[in-house]
């Protein structure tokens, strides 16, 4: 009997999302389910011409015509439309072997959608709710904008339970739905994977991974940067790993370095393989994850707090959101009172010059990511959960 992902395709390689869905899949085989990825649209150049293949003992099928990616507008479109054909084929034939899925997307009407095929072939389903989608800046269009505002009000309609990602969204749809089941599973990361990893071999460094959609966050932690530099304070340089192809914030980024100082201390890195990149964790003296007091930030929980906790090295933020629900300041985190470059300033001066605190600080935070963000634990727990639904 399967549990099976639906929504977003790109499995298994991509950014957070891809990352979340493997470790939940990966926690529920290890708790005795027999977990199965969907992607029913081409998003990579597969070497081989196969329907099924298997990552790190999670199997995954493309439902498309086409398992590379078209050229042409026209023949992605075509192999997308075959991919959904293929997924509601694939869901027929194998109705009785499947006891419920897992949706995430960011599009409305696949809630409704799979949700009638839940019930047409009578397995469970269960919504990842990751984010505010109504509070993300950028997304204007008037469809967009009433895409996000309908996920945000009636996803709890189309699903038999709801897996939350951090506190602010367990309560927003208790207020909506105090009947719907919901769970609240924050960030996952692999501990025992990471912990195997070999740091890097570089010098001295403050660094933050993101993409080049958060370029106004980037510019602040450079900012900040520049600040340490400036007072004497600290003596390394700043590694940034920045994924993403967004031309305009690109632009910004590319225009805001040219007048920045210290310039040849911003060491910029993209596209490096997984294992470099925790090798660079592990070895960084902090890892900068700048959370804002929004709705956005306060709702979402990044990924990387998962990664950057297993690599044992401390983690600068502010105080907001579900990271004042885990972690203590100047205990287990360095944590802003505000969203300001001031307050970073002055919030990492009394550790920056000591490498004991920082490793103290480091080991505590692994902590404490290991008893609540290791996919392990989580994937017993999203087990009973979903074993507890009413069956269909």
């Amino acid at each position: 009997m399967y549990i099976i992902h639906l929504g977003f395709s790109g499995f298994p390689y991509g950014r957070a999302s891809v990352q979340r869905t493997m470790l939940t899949f990966k926690g529920l085989k290890l708790s005795g389910e027999d977990p199965l990825v969907i992607n029913k649209i081409s998003h990579h150049q597969f070497p081989a011409n196969k329907k099924v293949y298997q990552f790190e003992d999670i199997v995954y099928i493309n439902t498309s015509l086409l398992d590379s990616k078209p050229a042409s507008f026209v023949g992605r479109n075509l192999n997308k439309l075959s991919g959904y054909i293929g997924e509601l084929y694939f869901l027929y034939r194998k109705r009785k072997k499947i006891q419920s899925a897992i949706l995430y997307s960011t599009y409305f009407l696949e809630y409704p959608y799979y949700f009638i095929l839940s019930r047409l072939f009578r397995f469970k389903l269960v919504v990842q709710y990751v984010e505010m989608f109504s509070s993300i800046p950028g997304r204007n269009s008037f469809f967009t904008k009433m895409n996000d505002r309908l996920i945000d009000r009636y996803l709890w309609r189309f699903c038999d339970g709801v897996i939350a990602i951090s506190n602010y969204l367990v309560e927003h749809l208790t207020l909506l739905s105090p009947l719907t089941p919901v769970i609240k599973i924050p960030v996952n990361s692999d501990y025992a994977k990471i912990a195997e990893l070999a740091a890097s071999k570089e010098k001295n460094y403050l660094m933050y991974c993101g993409t080049i959609y958060y370029e106004e966050v980037i510019e602040f932690i450079i900012s900040l940067f520049v600040l340490l530099k400036s007072n004497g304070v600290y003596e390394g340089a700043l590694l940034l790993i920045v994924s993403g192809d967004h031309s305009e914030n690109q632009d910004k980024l590319d225009e805001f370095l040219k007048n920045v100082s210290f310039r040849k201390d911003i060491i910029i890195k993209s596209d490096i393989p997984e294992t470099e990149l925790f090798g660079y964790y592990k070895s960084a003296d902090v890892l900068l994850i700048p959370l804002r007091d929004t709705v956005q930030d306060i709702a979402r929980f990044p990924h990387k707090i998962g990664e950057y906790t297993a690599a044992g090295r401390p983690l600068l933020s502010t105080n907001v959101g579900e990271l004042k629900n885990y972690f203590t300041d100047g205990v287990s985190a360095i944590l802003a009172d505000a969203y300001s470059v001031e307050s970073y300033y002055h919030k990492i001066l009394p550790f920056i010059s000591s490498r004991q605190k920082l490793d103290q600080i480091g080991r505590e935070g692994q902590a404490i990511g290991k008893s609540n963000f290791d996919f392990r634990g989580q994937g017993e727990k999203l087990k009973a959960f979903i074993d507890s639904l009413p069956a269909v």
